[in-house]
């Protein structure tokens, strides 16, 4: 009698259980974006603005397209016009 080993690999299962790990990483990515969205949303203008943030930073920040450092640098940067008169 012949006996017939079926692997994960035979199916192409492996591909399937790396293509579901992946959709699984992109859903917890976009909850945390999500959750960080609405908890920046939830701060005051002033709240914001202590951190160095306005509301046009905050889907930014979420999904790490900037960083806090690099948006604080921004805020920080003197207005080259106004030549030490502020």
């Amino acid at each position: 009698m012949t006996t017939l080993i079926a692997t994960a690999n035979t199916f192409g299962m492996t591909g399937l259980a790396n293509w579901f790990k992946k959709v699984q990483a992109k859903l917890a990515y976009r909850a945390k974006v999500k959750r960080t969205i609405k908890d920046l949303s939830r701060l005051s203008d002033y709240e914001l603005n202590d951190i160095g943030l306005t509301r046009g930073d905050i889907y930014g920040v979420a999904t790490g397209d900037s960083t806090l450092e690099r948006v604080r640098r921004s805020a920080v940067d003197t207005n080259t016009n106004l030549k030490g008169w502020v």
